[in-house]
């Protein structure tokens, strides 16, 4: 007896149910040698066979399948032919592949759900992908869904970057004439709050009239962090009745969350509504924490009157007072730059005899914000007076200040301060030495590294991961490869610092990077992915910056898919990481793989900046392709990008090197006349001078000089060196001493050793 279609959809159906899926699939092989066609009831049982093994593209080879078997029935949807949680299945699969935007255009004419809908909006807002938002709202209204508040809520969440569209989504909402969700609410808010659209939310508040507490709770946050402070009291006095229940003791209480809570009391000390925060102290009049915890929301406001109205509310209360509210309000003073408030308080501080260190450290703090170094010296002496001992806060406030000084403090002065803390039996610490490394430069003195380093060996407490990342940073940046190399040998050796952050890891990463070590920067790298730690946009960059400057801008590309493949990953790739690939195959001048690298970009709708561009242009102009560059300009313009100075520079020096002088004369004089595009500046002079020294325009250079001084931008010695070659290649060496002396007496600088 030869099998039939309906003997192989018993067969299927079997194995499935048995959870045999090597069956499944020899049953097809067999069908498929048999010609058999497969049936609707076959292929419904095939593509659960690859949801339940995650075969995303043999799900949808089965589903393009189907749908023509249920076109083909005229649109009958029965569960034969289209189930509906078949579709559901195979979008949450698609969903978690990234795979959406393949899988959208063969939902069309497929009956969906408004679930549906939401699952695919909510993919969309993953991948930030506003193209596809759109695509999903479209195939939804197409088929006349009515959307649920979740799915409007979703599509204002993932068109928040439209504000025009949001507007007719609301109004869209607004006119149906339903009572809007809680749900909704947050959405539309959360949108307000980005925009800062205080009349949308105005709107919607008069629309919902709302008095459940969450949403009431939204909109008094909202009002307040967008200092629309009266509205926020408003809301609040006029709807208190919704925010109030009798707790236990019969006695009224707020439903408010600390955080609400703060806002709001800040608000109201704002517009002068103390009745109002006055209620919310009185409510736990003794809870002195809670004030200390006001005092400082509103010093992060930068409203003192409201810290100091709050500590009176404290004081007025009979409850015993301490240095730690005197300090908190010293701080505010001090947080919101007011130096003589901080000067009076200080004083009032110690007339009620709650001075003490951390009242003098803050002090210092404000008086070293200004560089006023001699008053924080004063309190200095005047602690010791008072018989309070500075401590390691004190000094290193103090060499902080030093160090990040407008006017340059001399570097014996620094270490001067640190002995005067070693013989008071003030051991220096991490801070003090991650202060010391941020005064490190190419510039420094070998004396100041190596007493910086041998500060550091001989530190008391043990190295930690900031103080060690501080240590590398420093190595790269004084530019110093050997003692780089050997602080990195000795690292490694020693277990003595866990490195358990991201940031540390890009830190390391990077000095690998500069040490030319490839297999400390992959090392790096694979431990800290060995150990889960998810890596940031600035630890990725890191490492692909490192893998492309050490002649691997293929292996840093392929890293870059590895990360897109990683869905705990894939948010944190931006322009800067594909950059950096950009510029790796733009200095090897491949320019199919730089297209390559755009294309992508721009297929998976990475923010693009003027550097992408000039990259690209820099590309064309190192592999002789100055006709790809319109294109590029074209491109700039769709994306909204604005050409700066350094892209008019890099077309000009590409021309020019290509012998086209003319271009390059065009480029500058169209910067010239257009007032909104930038001034040219000497490097762009130099690069046209170059052009002319190098196709022997004697007359052409000669009077770009002229037009460079006309212009006031002033030669420096490399447009000499120019000079020279242009007139020495013309024969006219006499000449080219004369123009070099006349040059360095107007302009007063001395012609170097080129």
């Amino acid at each position: 007896v030869k099998p039939d279609q309906r003997t192989y959809e018993l067969l299927l159906g079997m194995h499935f149910t048995t959870r045999n899926f090597s069956e499944v699939k020899r049953v097809v092989a067999d069908m498929k040698a048999g010609n058999v066609t497969l049936t609707p009831r076959a292929l419904v049982v095939l593509i659960k066979t690859s949801l339940k093994t995650d075969n995303f593209d043999e799900a949808i080879f089965y589903f393009r399948h189907l749908k023509a078997a249920w076109l083909r029935n005229e649109g009958e949807a029965t569960p034969s032919v289209a189930p509906r949680h078949i579709v559901s299945q195979l979008v949450d699969l698609s969903c978690k592949d990234h795979r959406l935007r393949d899988f959208v255009p063969l939902l069309e004419g497929v009956p969906i759900t408004d679930e549906v809908v939401s699952t695919m909006l909510s993919e969309c807002i993953r991948q930030k992908d506003t193209g596809l938002t759109h695509q999903v709202e479209q195939l939804a209204r197409r088929q006349e869904l009515t959307l649920s508040d979740m799915s409007y809520s979703l599509l204002i969440k993932g068109l928040s970057g439209e504000p025009a569209r949001v507007l007719q989504l609301f109004n869209e909402v607004v006119a149906r004439g339903t009572c809007l969700t809680a749900d909704f609410a947050t959405a539309l808010l959360a949108f307000c709050s980005l925009t800062g659209n205080v009349s949308l939310a105005n709107q919607l508040f008069e629309h919902m009239k709302p008095t459940q507490l969450p949403v009431l709770s939204s909109f008094i946050r909202f009002y307040a962090e967008n200092e629309q402070y009266e509205k926020a009291c408003d809301v609040y006095e006029h709807h208190s009745q919704c925010l109030k229940a009798n707790d236990s003791n019969g006695l009224q209480s707020f439903f408010l969350d600390a955080r609400l809570e703060r806002s709001l009391m800040n608000a109201a000390l704002r517009c002068n509504r103390h009745e109002l925060a006055k209620k919310f102290l009185e409510v736990s009049p003794t809870n002195m924490a809670k004030h200390v915890a006001m005092i400082q929301s509103c010093a992060a406001s930068n409203n003192l009157q409201g810290a100091k109205s709050v500590f009176q509310t404290l004081k007025d209360s009979g409850l015993e007072l301490n240095s730690v509210v005197y300090n908190t309000v010293l701080h505010a003073c001090v947080e919101c730059h007011d130096i003589q408030a901080a000067e009076d308080w200080m004083t009032e501080t110690k007339e009620a005899g709650f001075s003490d260190v951390v009242s003098y450290n803050t002090l210092i703090k404000a008086y070293l914000q200004t560089e006023n170094f001699a008053k924080a010296r004063g309190l200095m002496e005047e602690m010791r007076k008072e018989g309070l001992q500075p401590n390691r806060v004190t000094f290193n406030e103090l060499i902080n200040g030093m160090v990040t000084s407008n006017t340059r403090t001399h570097s014996h002065e620094i270490w001067a301060t640190i002995k005067e803390m070693q013989t008071l039996g003030v051991n220096p610490n991490q801070v003090t030495c991650s202060i010391l490394l941020k005064n490190l430069s190419s510039h420094s003195t070998q004396t100041d590294i190596a007493e910086t380093m041998e500060l550091i060996n001989s530190m008391e407490d043990p190295m930690d991961e900031v103080l060690l990342s501080s240590v590398v940073e420093a190595c790269v940046r004084i530019g110093k490869p050997d003692l780089l190399a050997s602080k990195l040998k000795q690292f490694q050796g020693s277990d003595s610092v866990a490195v358990t952050g991201s940031h540390t890891f890009g830190s390391l990463i990077k000095a690998y990077g500069h040490a030319r070590d490839i297999d400390g920067v992959w090392r790096c790298w694979k431990e800290m992915r060995s150990r889960h730690i998810r890596p940031t946009s600035i630890t990725l960059g890191c490492m692909v910056e490192a893998v492309v400057s050490n002649g691997d801008t293929e292996g840093a590309y392929e890293l870059i898919h590895q990360m897109q493949e990683d869905e705990h990953c894939n948010e944190v790739l931006n322009s800067v990481i594909y950059c950096s690939v950009l510029k790796g195959f733009t200095r090897e001048k491949k320019l199919q793989r730089v297209w390559a690298v755009y294309e992508e970009m721009l297929q998976r709708r990475i923010d693009l900046s003027v550097v992408t561009y000039n990259t690209l242009i820099d590309a064309c102009a190192r592999c002789t392709r100055m006709d790809r560059v319109p294109e590029i300009i074209d491109d700039m313009k769709r994306q909204g990008v604005r050409a700066n100075l350094i892209t008019y520079s890099t077309m000009l020096k590409g021309h020019c090197q290509m012998g086209d002088i003319q271009r390059g004369f065009a480029i500058l004089e169209e910067m010239q006349k257009d007032s909104a595009k930038p001034k040219p500046d000497e490097i762009m002079y130099n690069s046209l001078l170059d052009g002319c020294a190098q196709n022997n325009l004697v007359e052409e250079g000669l009077g770009l000089v002229q037009k460079m001084q006309k212009d006031g931008i002033q030669p420096s010695n490399y447009t000499l060196s120019l000079l020279v070659k242009l007139m020495s290649r013309a024969r006219k060496l006499d000449q080219a001493f004369v123009l070099v002396e006349d040059l360095t007496r107007t302009f007063n600088f001395r012609p170097n050793v080129h």
